[in-house]
């Protein structure tokens, strides 16, 4: 592709639609405008020379590879550890010890979408061994899934920046991370502790496959779906979830959430229980 070379509106648009329909992601022309860079780039990358090529070799010959480098241009990732601590606390000190005071089932299932970098999936595990030792008393498992297959990548290696890590207490820092030049890397036994891969949830082949849960965190991701996309996430997560389990959403998630599926266990904290 010719460096002076640019997508016009049209083009963008095009590819615009195409991902709405292939991952739900809506792109409005202004965001449009901020990926066309990387856009551009993934093009190069692949040698096109042209818009109608590319397109025809995503849309039409299902090259998986292009397809899924073109996902990764226009994912925002923007995350940190902590974020939202508070649903973290009330994870920890309220929810998980029912469990344990119900001893109903032999593990209790964690599922993150998306989990983005990690630092969520972290955070959660961080919160839960700091709680006393909760972590003795019930078998957790937590799995973080997410569109953009670098993100899975990033997370399973466990490296942050220091913007990264800013907001965890000193004491928490200190504790479970090892300063590598300008990085931080999180303690072997978290990073081997987690399940990270990369999905779609709307490709309901790999969603049958990651089994049921008993907590569920969607944290910031509804917000860029429509409403018909928004309804059929609701739908997999309440396919995914097991009755009487738990929803934790982002503050600008719940809207056009099904009540007739979630009740709403904390409206602040944003977090809701399956019926």
């Amino acid at each position: 592709m010719d460096k002076k070379m640019q997508l016009s509106d049209s083009e963008l648009e095009r590819l615009a639609i195409f991902l709405q329909k292939r991952v739900g992601i809506v792109l409005e022309k202004q965001k449009l405008l901020r990926f066309s860079r990387k856009i551009e780039d993934v093009m190069k990358k692949y040698k096109f020379d042209d818009f109608s090529s590319f397109y025809h070799a995503v849309r039409f010959h299902h090259n998986e590879e292009i397809t899924q480098d073109l996902i990764n241009a226009v994912t925002v990732n923007e995350t940190y550890f902590w974020r939202e601590h508070e649903q973290f606390e009330i994870l920890s000190q309220e929810i998980l010890p029912l469990y344990v005071k119900n001893n109903t089932i032999p593990t209790v299932r964690i599922l993150v979408s998306p989990c983005s970098s990690g630092e969520e999936v972290y955070s959660i595990m961080l919160a839960i061994l700091e709680s006393g030792n909760l972590i003795e008393k019930i078998n957790i498992e937590i799995v973080g899934i997410d569109i953009d297959s670098n993100m899975i990548q990033k997370a399973k290696e466990g490296l942050y920046s220091k913007r990264s890590v800013e907001k965890l207490p000193a004491h928490i820092c200190k504790k479970y991370f090892t300063k590598v030049g300008t990085l931080y890397k999180i303690d072997d036994s978290l990073r081997e502790a987690a399940t990270f891969l990369q999905a779609n949830i709307f490709d309901a082949s790999i969603i049958n496959k990651l089994g049921s849960f008993d907590i569920l965190f969607s944290r910031n991701m509804l917000i860029y779906f429509n409403l018909m996309d928004k309804r059929r996430a609701f739908d997999t997560f309440y396919k995914l979830l097991k009755p009487k389990s738990y929803l934790f959403l982002g503050h600008a998630d719940a809207s056009q959430i099904d009540k007739t599926k979630f009740n709403p266990l904390k409206i602040h904290s944003h977090i809701y229980k399956r019926i």
